[in-house]
């Protein structure tokens, strides 16, 4: 097992891509709140927008606080003590709640926020997959918390806005993702442990211990077609492939060899909401494209129609020179 480096601070687990995304979005966003402000239409949408988060964040913690488990020092003391640690490591000084929840075989986890209390949410599949106190389970758990140091939650929902930007919110949103992967695996300080986890979740939890990491890192650099390249541009997810290799490359204390993208897949993902679906938005993308089609299409064909009709309107009249050849009927010679 490769050990990862000792851990940095906070600040340089972050990737290096995140800090300047989130200045560009900030920007952005925070004129489209102010120009939304202005407006008392734009005002009463926006102020709809934070009580709809509210009150579904509210929704959500409820939930988790009445359907799952929450994780005790009696109940589930294993899977407690790895988030103290975890919590320990990373330097988070509140602990967050952590719950385990039913997810009809999901492989997952999530982090959120609501009335200044932090909840982690642990699927319980997952739970099954990793085990309580593993290193596995304690990159899962890093990833979580890391979401919380970095305050993630509610700069979302302050860049609303310039998340919805193509390219640019997606891409802000896979930086964040990977930091978190950083964070995680300096929680299990085991980089091998880290890339196991992945594995797990992309190839489940019995297979994935047994595939090779390294080769699956491999298809993220041989697979740079237009459809994977425009799947990546347009999801608020990194590919599993290229989070293996990250998670890969910090393990060495090495940075990733970059990877090109196929040209065209950056025209077609301006076109692609950053609804952070990759096949989601893209498919936002498909409709729009179909219904401009649909509306052009006829127009154009009405038009050929005209232009057709002009033509062979212009073909039966005689122009004045072809009538002004020979005499008129009748005239002498």
């Amino acid at each position: 097992m490769s050990e990862a480096p000792a851990l940095p601070g906070a600040s340089a687990l972050v990737h290096p891509r995140e800090q300047s995304l989130f200045v560009l979005l900030l920007i952005f966003s925070v004129s489209i709140w102010l120009l939304l402000a202005l407006s008392i239409v734009g005002l009463f949408y926006a102020l709809l927008f934070g009580v709809a988060a509210w009150f579904g964040a509210g929704l959500l913690a409820a939930q988790l606080r009445s359907e799952a488990v929450e994780v005790t020092p009696s109940q589930m003391p294993e899977l407690h003590t790895a988030l103290l640690e975890v919590c320990r490591t990373l330097g988070q000084a509140v602990v967050p709640r952590l719950y385990v929840l039913q997810a009809g075989g999901a492989l997952n986890a999530f982090a959120m926020r609501h009335s200044g209390r932090n909840f982690v949410a642990v699927f319980s599949d997952m739970l099954e997959a990793y085990g309580a106190d593993t290193p596995e389970m304690r990159f899962v758990l890093g990833h979580e918390v890391g979401h919380i140091r970095r305050n993630h939650i509610l700069r979302f929902l302050a860049l609303f806005p310039g998340l919805m930007f193509p390219l640019v919110g997606p891409a802000y949103r896979r930086a964040c993702e990977l930091t978190c992967d950083r964070f995680g695996m300096a929680a299990c300080g085991d980089a091998q442990a880290a890339a196991t986890a992945m594995m797990i979740l992309t190839g489940g939890k019995y297979a994935g211990r047994a595939m090779s990491p390294e080769v699956f890192a491999a298809q993220h650099r041989s697979e740079r077609g237009f459809f994977v390249s425009w799947h990546e541009l347009t999801s608020w997810y990194p590919t599993l492939s290229r989070r293996v290799t990250e998670l890969l490359a910090a393990g060495a204390g090495a940075t990733p060899t970059p990877v090109g993208r196929h040209p065209l897949a950056y025209r077609f993902a301006t076109l692609t909401p950053g609804i952070g679906g990759g096949g989601g938005g893209a498919l936002v993308a498909v409709a729009v494209v179909a219904m401009l089609a649909v509306i052009a299409v006829p127009s154009f064909l009405r038009a050929r129609e005209r232009a057709l009709e002009r033509q062979a309107t212009h073909a039966e009249v005689p122009s004045e020179s072809a009538g002004s050849v020979g005499t008129e009927p009748g005239s002498e010679q």
